[in-house]
């Protein structure tokens, strides 16, 4: 019952994005033809859409999304809705969020749940779907934890290759270890805040990421430090500077000034 009522929602979705809402994206293995349950997304249509963004967030990547969602609020609302809405930028984004079937344990050193197969060909479908359905270039952007799903999708689509299937990446608040090799020749934004205080995801890594790739990516790429913002009394790698809290309409003018620049 689930499924056709995620199939008849998906049907209705591909032919009129009117609204902010839940889409569900259907999913099903390369082994075989056996549908699995969908992935849910969170789509927020841009006023006139030049791209598409699709995040991935960070933690254990599961917001826990229902079909009746219209609306999302803290970092997502005051760092990508935005993007989507002409009356606080040019409107030219399409902002899906992408979520996490199951969690996704973080590891003590790496989330290698991030590399799960399952995950990654989720992730795939997502990417597929919306690229279909508008036919504007799909931006993937990761943020914290996410950024490891971000980097492990494209060494995916290296492996197999697909790496035309998005245009670029925004690489934020990026978990220590997530990293680009040095084939890679995909557009890059660098988006860190200059007081991230989450040792699990440092500057300092973020900045050898980017000087490797400056080294042999010969795409266009971009170092941006938050300044602005404020922290918070909780967990400084789930809060705070860490998630640009206060400092929302900086990061999301870098997003926009990076993907539709030159």
């Amino acid at each position: 019952m689930y499924y056709l009522f995620a199939c008849l929602l998906t049907l209705v979705a591909s032919t009129h994005f009117a609204s902010a809402q839940v889409i569900p994206v259907a999913f099903s293995t390369q082994a075989s033809n056996t549908n699995l349950e969908p992935t849910l997304t969170f789509f927020w249509p841009g006023a006139t859409p030049k791209a598409t963004l699709i995040y991935i967030p960070g933690g254990e990547g599961r917001i826990g999304l229902t079909p009746e969602r219209k609306n999302l609020g803290g970092f997502y609302g005051a760092t990508l809705k935005p993007l989507s809405d002409s009356n606080a930028s040019s409107g030219s984004f399409n902002v899906v969020i992408f979520d996490s079937l199951v969690p996704l344990p973080v590891g003590a050193n790496y989330p290698v749940s991030r590399t799960n197969t399952e995950h990654l060909a989720r992730i795939e479908s997502v990417v597929r779907y919306y690229k279909s359905n508008y036919g504007v270039p799909v931006w993937l952007m990761g943020h914290s934890n996410g950024a490891v799903s971000l980097t492990e999708f494209y060494a995916m689509l290296q492996r197999e290759n697909k790496t035309d299937l998005i245009a670029g990446a925004i690489y934020s608040s990026a978990r220590n270890g997530a990293r680009f090799d040095n084939k890679t020749q995909l557009p890059i934004l660098f988006l860190v805040h200059e007081k991230d205080a989450c040792a699990k995801s440092t500057n300092y890594n973020a900045r050898k990421v980017f000087d490797e790739q400056r080294s042999t990516n010969t795409q266009r790429l971009s170092y941006v430090l938050i300044r602005g913002g404020e922290g918070q009394a909780q967990d400084v790698c789930s809060s705070g500077f860490h998630m640009f809290y206060g400092a929302g309409q900086e990061a999301y003018q870098a997003i926009e000034a990076f993907v539709l620049g030159p």
